[in-house]
């Protein structure tokens, strides 16, 4: 027998793949609660009866892994060593020091002989990497079709580039007059060291996203001081209330323009004389957060005064917020602390401080650079500890990263901008400060697809900084894709879609949208023409405050959101479990938000606040957003009514989905706020008998509804990720 196991899971989904060459039966139960318990099925009443029921045809061909060609036998090696000369010779025995001198070796030799057959292969030996400057590339270091240049680790070896400096020298602060405002309880347990010891004499000044310091403590990020520690302080009353939201409006709550409120609690009174504090906060809508500096705190009135620029939304009553950067409140394991003025680095260490690695970022810049480069791999490396982003990649094609490992950067893990067919495949990506992967690839006007894809990609931690619109992988553009991958444990949403035709599969998503509100797992916004995009064979799990605990979103969160017009997405075979949450409005596992066209077919839906939810737009709001939408001169109108033949109809017809064949246990209701021309069609509650998911169960027989193959979901064993 197989089990997919209760959450959180502690076997990979991909290690069923490896079962599925036996072609043996099995029964997989999903996970609920606790324990692994069978999911019951019984035939229901359709929600909506049809003397046929039909499968609307698929847009294309299932697809599954990526297939690499064959590499070539490798025409010329050469090695970088830490311990290497960059006026050795490249040789195994006489290794250079750095990526550099080996990039212009490469060039000295295309220039003089050309590139030789079979390429050139840059073997980089274990050890650490000190990056001080970009790694740049440009079109002279490209390698031809099947003459890739590659940078590889060296088999069996660790190699990494890292933009930090580790921390000795450590100092116990016992002084209590050193730092008045550090909490008595944590006098003899905060350490500390000078800056210039490390020889950092002009840190970067504390601000709300990259390029940061930030500090980590055995390889895991640590948290400057905050308070409370964990949850917020909520925003008690706004000292003018002068902002209307507008008619319709979900969120009616006293508001205003003005950065001014009072609070109800003893915190905010220890922050008035704070050196360099910021405060975080949701200060209207759940979707938007900031940091703002703080003016004054005037603790008889318990009012706070933000400095200027304003949060643009404006701030409500019940707002959440918390303190950042408070040497008031470094009073936990796990924080730390940097005094600019002093020159002082302060830490909390969580455990034993002498043995540790302690290592803090300081590179401020991207670490590599890539523009019209083509035919280069990056195999088997780690960049680590960046102050900023860590991969660019600008115009080109067919670069790959495989295998690779980024983590600990303050900002972005890999960002491709234009060119075509470029791949991030089976690498780690984790402990980012904002996003992990961004693909913007192909043309929108002409239809002509990118080719970018991420897949096999263990993607998770993220948003440390940034804590919204920092999804692991977004994607812009045209036929662009992200496939197998395992994305988890991210504020707010896994992906971000904007363009048409991309591809989501075979992808396990969970514990996303975690924090923020109105959001998805995966989340499109704002334009009718998106379309031709398919998510298909995911498998989500939960996604959002689906254990009612914390700060309950007010709007909702849920798996597949499709905001403001989207329309023409084709949702199929996925599994939702646990998908949605909302405490005021309220969403299903996927929530269309005044969209049209889009399909939603044979997918399983398991304790799920409700299968669908809807938003539905009169019609005239939908025709005045149609008209603007077609009238883009960033798309070939002709073309696309060609390509999408249901764009001739747009106007008609506000709200007209397709949810047809799917089943759903334990969802409290299967539509929520649906429109009277929704076409539901099959759509059923099942409950009483076994459900399994083996071919010859009795559900698979039923009209329309397919088998949904669960065994090809998740990452899945390569030459680069080897699964435990």
């Amino acid at each position: 027998m197989v089990f997919i196991r209760s959450y959180p899971m502690n076997k990979k989904i991909c290690q069923l793949q490896q079962e599925v060459s036996a072609k043996v039966s099995r029964w997989l139960p999903l996970a609920c609660g606790t324990g692994l318990l069978c999911l019951p099925w019984v035939t229901g009443a359709p929600i909506a009866s049809s003397p046929a029921v039909t499968s609307l045809p698929l847009r294309q061909a299932v697809t599954t892994k990526i297939e690499l060609p064959a590499e070539p036998a490798t025409g010329l090696i050469l090695h970088v060593a830490p311990g290497g000369d960059d006026q050795g010779a490249g040789t195994a025995d006489k290794p250079f020091a750095s990526l550099e001198r080996a990039r212009d070796e490469i060039r000295a030799i295309r220039q003089k002989t050309g590139m030789p057959k079979g390429g050139v292969t840059v073997l980089v030996h274990g050890g650490a990497y000190s990056v001080s400057k970009t790694f740049t590339l440009a079109a002279e270091d490209s390698g031809n079709d099947g003459d890739p240049v590659r940078y590889c680790a060296a088999p069996g070896e660790k190699a990494a580039f890292q933009g930090g400096v580790r921390l000795g020298g450590w100092k116990q602060l016992n002084d209590p007059h050193l730092y008045p405002l550090l909490p008595r309880e944590s006098i003899g347990k905060v350490w500390y060291l000078d800056m210039k010891s490390v020889g950092i004499t002009n840190p970067m000044p504390l601000c709300d996203h990259s390029p940061a310091h930030e500090l980590f403590f055995n390889d895991k990020a640590m948290q400057l001081a905050r308070g409370p520690n964990e949850g917020f302080l909520h925003i008690t009353d706004v000292a003018t209330k002068n902002l209307d939201h507008g008619p319709g409006a979900y969120d009616t709550r006293p508001s205003s323009r003005e950065g001014v409120f009072t609070y109800n609690s003893d915190l905010p009174d220890k922050w008035a004389t704070e050196p360099d504090l910021l405060l975080y906060g949701y200060w209207f809508w759940g979707w938007s957060e900031a940091y703002q500096r703080v003016e004054r705190i005037d603790t008889g009135k318990r009012m706070i005064t933000l400095a200027k620029p304003w949060h643009e939304n404006g701030f409500s009553v019940e707002a959440p917020f918390y303190a950042y950067n408070a040497l008031s409140e470094f009073d936990a394991p796990g924080e730390w602390y940097m005094d600019r003025v002093n020159g002082r680095i302060l830490i909390y260490p969580p455990s034993d401080l002498e043995n540790a690695m302690v290592h803090l970022s300081t590179f401020a810049s991207t670490m590599v650079t890539m523009e019209n480069v083509s035919n280069v791999r990056f195999e088997g490396l780690t960049w680590e500890f960046g102050s900023a982003d860590a991969i660019h990649v600008k115009g080109g094609s067919h670069c790959l990263f495989a295998g690779c490992t980024i983590r600990h950067f303050a900002g972005n893990a890999v960002e491709v901008k234009g060119g075509s067919k470029h791949g991030v495949l089976s690498c780690d990506i984790y402990s980012m400060g904002e996003r992990g992967i961004w693909l913007e690839g192909g043309d929108r006007k002409m239809l002509v697809p990118g080719g970018h894809f991420a897949e096999n990609c263990d993607i998770h931690n993220l948003s440390r900084i940034s804590h919204t619109y920092t999804p692991a992988v977004w994607l812009e553009g045209v036929g662009n894709q992200a496939r197998h991958n395992r994305l988890h444990d991210i504020a707010s949403s896994a992906i971000r879609l904007g363009g048409n035709d991309h591809i989501i599969e075979y992808n396990e998503i969970y514990n996303v949208v975690t924090e923020s509100d109105d959001q998805g797992g995966i989340d499109m916004w704002n334009d009718a023409t998106y379309r031709g995009n398919v998510f298909r064979y995911n498998y989500w799990h939960h996604i959002g405050n689906w254990t009612g605990a914390g700060e309950l979103p007010r709007c909702g969160q849920c798996a597949i959101r499709l905001d403001d017009g989207i329309c023409g997405a084709l949702i199929q075979g996925n599994i939702f479990e646990r998908c949605a949450a909302g405490k005021i409005i309220g969403f299903g596992a996927v929530q269309i938000n005044g969209g049209k066209d889009n399909r939603v077919e044979d997918n399983l839906f398991v304790d799920c606040m409700a299968m669908i939810s809807c938003s539905p737009w009169d019609q005239k709001r939908w025709q005045e957003f149609v008209k603007s939408a077609l009238d883009n001169r960033g798309i070939d109108r002709e073309l696309y009514v060609k390509e999408y033949p249901e764009l001739a109809k747009l106007m008609d017809d506000a709200n007209l989905n397709h949810i047809r064949n799917n089943r759903a246990v334990r969802c409290e209701e299967l539509f929520r706020r649906a429109p009277q021309n929704l076409d539901a069609v099959n759509n059923l509650q099942l409950t009483d008998r076994e459900l399994t998911l083996k071919p010859d169960n009795p559900l698979f027989s039923q009209p329309g509804f397919e088998r949904i193959p669960i065994e090809d979901m998740g990452v899945y064993a390569d030459a680069w990720r080897k699964l435990k």
